[in-house]
């Protein structure tokens, strides 16, 4: 498993607290600090792993940014975790978000990105399509399946977007990759958890 420090120099983006609306007898975040974002990447080919960290476990403001460097043509399976490394020991927030699946949705965009989020992209150096979705059948972004388009560089962004139950419904739908691509995220409910950019390339 490789796991490759690098300081980023311009890819600081802010890791904030997740807290819900309303309970609607829901678990209630109770503003959760998430300074880890871990990317998994699984060979389809041979089932190697490759690990990348986008890491501020002091929560303030510098932190350390894998490279991501993937195959020319190679086809990956990515899940994410998302983890709390000012608790000793560190805390991990994924089975939380796992269990509220409904209320969050995981978005993948930037220069090196083609995919529901983005649209066509003639700069992408990966696709990016989902492999998971929650009770009502909408994607999650916990599991995912990337495939390299052709060798080249680029930025790739991974928004965890919060979206609180209202009047004890789901504000999710199916169309919100959609809408952020077409319109951003002003466009959507909710509220960004988590967005950070990793450096990308393929090779």
């Amino acid at each position: 498993m490789t796991r490759i420090h690098q300081l980023a120099p311009v890819f600081v983006l802010a890791l904030s607290a997740c807290a819900d609306v309303e309970e609607h007898d829901h678990h209630h975040h109770d503003h959760e600090v998430m300074t880890t974002v871990v990317l998994t990447f699984t060979s389809q080919a041979d089932d190697s792993e490759l690990e990348f960290i986008w890491a501020d476990p002091e929560n303030d403001g510098d932190p350390v940014v894998d490279d991501i460097v993937l195959k020319d043509a190679g086809a990956y399976d990515l899940s994410l975790s998302f983890l709390n490394e000012m608790e000793d020991p560190y805390e991990d927030i994924t089975p939380e978000l796992l269990d509220e699946s409904d209320e969050h949705q995981v978005f993948f965009t930037g220069t090196g990105v083609q995919g529901p989020a983005t649209g066509t992209n003639a700069d992408a150096v990966v696709e990016h399509v989902y492999a998971d979705e929650d009770d009502n059948g909408f994607v999650v972004g916990f599991d995912n399946t990337i495939t390299a388009l052709a060798a080249g560089t680029g930025e790739f962004t991974v928004t965890l977007r919060h979206l609180p139950l209202e009047d004890g419904n789901t504000v999710k739908s199916a169309d919100m990759a959609d809408t952020v691509a077409e319109s951003g995220f002003g466009a959507i409910g909710g509220a960004n958890d988590v967005q950070v950019t990793f450096p990308i390339t393929v090779e």
